[in-house]
């Protein structure tokens, strides 16, 4: 009886010691001010105590780090695999976070690839709708993915160490901008910086930009097509010439691009615009021969020609040909202009129309979500590998234990000036003494002058 009472005291002890670790813990999550460096905040962000989806599972606590018996009962349970950075990561290993969808595996690019010697690279993937994250302005940021593959239910939170973004940030419906915001608050370097990602939020701002290489180069050098900008569809009552391209809004891939022939087209178009509350812009129609695709990944270019074989006044709805032509000396101004746009993009793309007449314009740009082409698909995926290892050789380094926080410069900084106290001293003391003889040479004038105005009244 008393070898029976020993074992019950002696496991509710230990229940109370579990739940008031958990209760620290959380305590812990709750309270982040007092904690003095970023690998005890991180730390205490990835407190291996998780909420399960309320859907799937309730609310269910395990303690990760030493109780693997009860997170293996609640993935059986669930069919939830509940993961930390702690888990996955090597002891030797950085973290790569790619956004795209499941059409590319970017893991493959890096299996059996190292960065400083010996570091492996571990690649996490998910789509922006997967995502959700938290940034702290004394520790990093923390992303939490929640996913579905081969069947199984995932949700894992880590820290990155690099991203690489491959999904359009706003496109038709779709706003995932706040995320951008996450990561630069953050300070997590990427490719391409946070900063161009967030200047290509709207195509408007990304074309005023091109408007000033074309003003410094020339129309000749930098053929930029003619455009209007309406913010809204108040002002767009004159009619403009015919036929024209209408593009409503942020969209990409032919989206929101609308052909109009006359004014009755126009005016009808207009009253859409007005429901959807979008700016629009209007560019002529130029009845191409084929699209010019330019793009640079690094240093590798590469230049393409692509016809429409439907008829589609879209060359990229239906079927087309597709064939890498020369990079000229013209293309490669082009694209070297547009890559130092935003403080610099790795990654970039321009869509050229050649026009029947053989005359070329340049219709816009795309950043690192840059369509890959088929063709090239594969080594265009190796490309952006190897300048993806060589980005986290400069920027993850395994001595800068703040990597995280390291920002990736955009633009040269200005050089400080150098600090001579003693010369401010001196110059306080000039100013000074100037303005204390200053001082004394006004009250000896107003002296004077009251002295004579009293003498000139005792003379009267």
């Amino acid at each position: 009886m008393m070898d029976y009472i020993k074992r019950r005291f002696s496991l509710e002890d230990l229940q109370n010691e579990s739940t008031d670790t958990i209760m620290t813990r959380s305590t812990l999550l709750d309270s982040h001010m007092n904690i003095p460096s970023r690998q005890s905040i991180l730390e205490s962000k990835l407190i291996p105590y998780r909420n399960v989806s309320r859907h799937s599972a309730g609310n269910i606590l395990y303690p990760n780090p030493f109780s693997n018996i009860g997170k293996d009962a609640v993935n059986q349970q669930t069919g939830i695999e509940l993961r930390s950075s702690q888990s996955i990561l090597k002891e030797k290993s950085k973290l790569l976070f790619v956004i795209d969808d499941e059409q590319i595996d970017w893991s493959k690019y890096f299996q059996n690839k190292k960065i400083f010697a010996d570091y492996d690279i571990h690649v996490e993937q998910a789509q922006f709708k997967e995502i959700n994250l938290s940034a702290y302005s004394d520790g990093g940021i923390l992303i939490n993915i929640d996913v579905y593959r081969n069947g199984k239910h995932i949700v894992r939170s880590f820290c990155p160490d690099f991203v690489l973004v491959r999904q359009y940030v706003i496109d038709i419906n779709v706003d995932w901008i706040n995320i951008i915001l996450g990561m630069q608050y953050g300070a997590v370097p990427s490719i391409n910086s946070m900063r161009a990602l967030y200047n290509f939020r709207d195509k408007p701002w990304i074309f005023a930009e091109l408007l000033k290489i074309q003003q410094r180069l020339g129309a000749e050098q930098f053929p930029l097509i003619n455009q209007v900008f309406y913010p809204n569809h108040r002002k767009m009552f004159i009619s403009p010439q015919f036929p024209s391209v209408i593009k409503i809004g942020q969209a990409h891939q032919g989206l929101g691009k609308i052909k109009i022939e006359n004014s009755y087209d126009y005016h009808d178009l207009t009253s859409i615009i007005s429901m959807s509350k979008c700016y629009s812009t209007i560019e002529p129609y130029i009845n191409g021969q084929c699209d010019i695709y330019i793009q640079k990944i690094g240093n590798n270019y590469k230049a393409f020609s692509r016809k429409s074989l439907s008829g589609n006044w879209k060359a990229n709805i239906g079927s087309s040909i597709v064939k890498q032509i020369e990079m000229t000396d013209r293309y490669h101004l082009w694209i070297d202009e547009v890559s130092q746009l935003f403080g610099g993009l790795d990654i970039c793309a321009i869509e050229v129309i050649k026009s029947i007449s053989g005359k070329e314009y340049i219709i816009e740009i795309n950043d690192c979500t840059m369509q890959l082409l088929n063709e090239t698909q594969e080594e265009d995926c190796r490309s952006i590998a190897e300048l993806i290892m060589h980005k986290m050789q400069i920027y993850c380094r395994p001595d800068q234990q703040l990597s995280i926080l390291t920002r990736i410069p955009s633009f040269e900084e200005l050089p400080k000036l150098p600090q001579n106290n003693e010369f401010k001293i001196n110059q306080n003391e000039k100013i000074r003494q100037k303005s204390n003889t200053t001082n004394t040479q006004d009250t000896l004038t107003n002296l004077k002058k009251v002295f004579a105005r009293i003498f000139s009244d005792i003379i009267s």
